[in-house]
């Protein structure tokens, strides 16, 4: 019996103190007492959570039962499966001063719900609400730094839709045409390796090709240059005529980058050539 009257007692206190009415803190016990919901999104039960967190804090913390009341109403209709819309600033008694940058994070926080928030990082956006409700509430006390306005700041980027970085183009094909000792004309079998490119041109649709003019190593470097390039011309101008050459971005390396490591001036047969690659 002695504990019955301390608890009206103290309920009552509370009351007086707040200037809470009886169904006010009814519905702060009543979300005190609620079980976690099975209804609803991951979102709303997550915003649940943090209604019933904050009011427990307003109540018991801050002894500020009306404004308890506030978030336990928001969060009971969280726990049914509603979607719950962070408060309208014109609700409260903001500071003329700072309506704007409130105004401002709530357009924010609702652009980032328009863009999947919710969905995709519900705990995180629930958060937010909440945080952003709470400096809302702070800031129609007086309070100008408020520490839910740095939670709810530092939340944001968690919200918003992180750009993907495209995948990088890979090689997926690969042609190798080789030339005689000293020359840049294409031999019959180059040409039927070009006509090959061509065709697969077509099959495969590469993003782009790449021509790479080779030499061995034999002679000195400022000639092998020239021969080096003197032969991607030609490949690059035999594709042109067989329709591929808008895709093709050539290069030349004289004898700086042998397929067979020999030492200078050796012949090698498969130096002498020009790489084709694919990349898509």
């Amino acid at each position: 019996m002695k504990q019955f009257r301390l608890a009206v007692i103290l309920g009552m206190t509370a009351l007086a103190g707040a200037c809470a009415t009886p169904w006010e803190v009814s519905e702060v016990n009543e979300i005190m007492a609620a079980p976690a919901p099975t209804a609803g999104s991951a979102f709303t039960k997550a915003l649940f959570a943090e209604y019933k967190a904050y009011a427990t804090y307003e109540a018991k913390e801050e002894f500020e039962w009306d404004d308890a009341a506030i978030f336990a109403r928001k969060g009971l209709r969280a726990a049914t499966g509603e979607v719950v819309a962070p408060e309208e600033i014109s609700a409260w008694n903001v500071p003329a001063a700072r309506v704007k940058e409130l105004s401002d994070a709530r357009a924010r926080l609702i652009g980032y719900y328009g863009n999947g928030a919710r969905e995709r990082v519900p705990a995180a956006a629930a958060k937010a609400q909440a945080k952003f409700d709470c400096w809302v509430e702070e800031e129609n006390e007086g309070d100008t730094t408020s520490d839910c306005r740095a939670a709810f700041l530092k939340l944001e980027p968690e919200l918003q839709v992180k750009a993907v970085a495209p995948a990088a183009p890979k090689i997926v094909k690969t042609f190798i045409v080789y030339f005689d000792f000293n020359k840049a004309t294409l031999t019959k079998d180059a040409q039927k390796v070009l006509k090959d490119v061509a065709a697969a041109t077509g099959e495969i649709k590469p993003t782009s090709i790449y021509v790479s003019g080779h030499t061995d190593a034999v002679g000195k470097s400022a000639y092998n240059d020239k021969l080096s390039a003197n032969r991607a011309n030609a490949v690059s101008a035999a594709l042109g005529k067989l329709g591929v050459a808008s895709k093709v971005d050539q290069k030349y390396f004289g004898k700086t980058k042998l397929a067979v490591p020999t030492k200078d001036n050796v012949k090698e047969a498969k130096n002498r050539r020009v790489e084709i690659y694919f990349e898509k």
